[in-house]
């Protein structure tokens, strides 16, 4: 009788653990967005093969467990994120975004850059020593419309315009204080210094060809879609002027896109610090209502089809000696000075 009751015992306290792991059903409506967010991950995430989705899907399923509603089940999607290695892509819901903040990203320790950062700086053309010209290209928030970054191009533009370009001998394009934005008013704006043609593309993690971008007639493309309407109001005429493009690791996204399509280009060198490491193109996709899912899910290619990941390298490394107070002491600036001296003499 002691066995017997023994095994009843043992056969209670497991229906009782049996009872307290099993998942409750989610409400229809956040178990929906749920299943529609990883099914778009699993998608389009550049990641995605390196992932076990229903071993995924089943710890996501039971960290979900109580969520009553979309709201409660967002604290979820940073570990998701995580699982895809995916720190440039994020959800937004009502006006807030959750990702992924990857810790093992080195601290970027550079004071001057990120003072300079919090200042938001805007779009300054002029004349350097030497008739180099010197071009700061911040990052350009242009919003989703087509009219903003066309707008935007047109002030990058009027910027280049103002100082008559072809006065140049050669030209310094300075990314350190560009943390993204939209590519299109950036490469449209430079369009007179860089010249027309083919600058790069997005490929899968195959290398499969996407989406590639150009420079016509002074405006950008995107495949066959031209994005911006500028007028060639001051073309180069001198073409492959020399161009030293400077870097910092604040440089990010579609400021790496700029500098990625730089990358290629005859009498073209790149001077500072390797840049932030988001070189990789986001697609955002509608889960419902307003919510929002943006994935990496294409990686960045220059015109010679060279992929880069996880970030840009500059070829000459310069670590600190940034002074955007007075460009003359500025460390990158002289030395990229020095290698335009020597370009513009031969």
């Amino acid at each position: 009788m002691k066995k017997l009751g023994l095994l009843v015992l043992l056969l209670v306290a497991t229906r009782v653990g049996q009872c307290q792991t099993a998942t409750a059903p989610l409400p229809d409506s956040v178990q929906a967005f749920l299943d529609k967010s990883l099914t778009l991950l699993e998608t389009y995430s550049l990641e995605r093969g390196a992932v076990n989705w229903p071993q995924l899907r089943q710890q996501v399923q039971q960290k979900a467990q109580g969520a009553q509603s979309v709201r409660e089940l967002l604290p979820i999607y940073p570990f998701v994120f995580e699982q895809l290695k995916d720190d440039h892509g994020w959800l937004s819901y009502q006006g807030k975004t959750y990702k992924w903040r990857n810790t093992a990203r080195p601290v970027y320790t550079n004071t001057a850059v990120k003072a300079a950062l919090a200042k938001k700086p805007g779009v300054l053309v002029k004349m350097l020593s030497g008739n180099v010209g010197y071009v700061q290209l911040p990052g350009i928030n242009a919003g989703g419309s087509l009219q903003a970054m066309r707008d935007a191009a047109l002030v990058v533009q009027d910027s280049l315009c103002r100082v008559n370009p072809n006065k140049a001998k050669a030209w310094v394009i300075d990314l350190r204080l560009n943390d993204g934005g939209a590519m299109a008013p950036m490469l449209a704006g430079l369009a007179p210094i860089i010249g027309d043609g083919y600058l790069g593309g997005f490929v899968d993690k195959d290398g499969k060809p996407d989406q590639q971008w150009y420079l016509k007639h002074g405006n950008f493309y995107m495949d066959t879609l031209q994005v911006t309407t500028l007028q060639n109001r001051c073309p180069m005429r001198r073409p492959n002027i020399p161009v030293a493009v400077l870097l910092s690791g604040m440089t990010a996204s579609s400021g790496e896109i700029v500098a990625i399509s730089l990358k290629g280009r005859p009498n073209t060198r790149f001077f500072g610090e390797p840049t932030y490491g988001a070189t990789t193109a986001n697609e955002s996709y509608r889960i419902s209502g307003s919510s929002y899912l943006t994935i990496a899910g294409m990686q960045e290619t220059d015109r010679n089809k060279v992929v880069y990941r996880p970030n840009v390298v500059p070829d000459v490394l310069i670590t600190g000696g940034d002074n955007f107070t007075d460009l003359r002491q500025d460390a990158k600036v002289a030395a990229a000075l020095k290698w335009l001296k020597k370009q513009k003499s031969r």
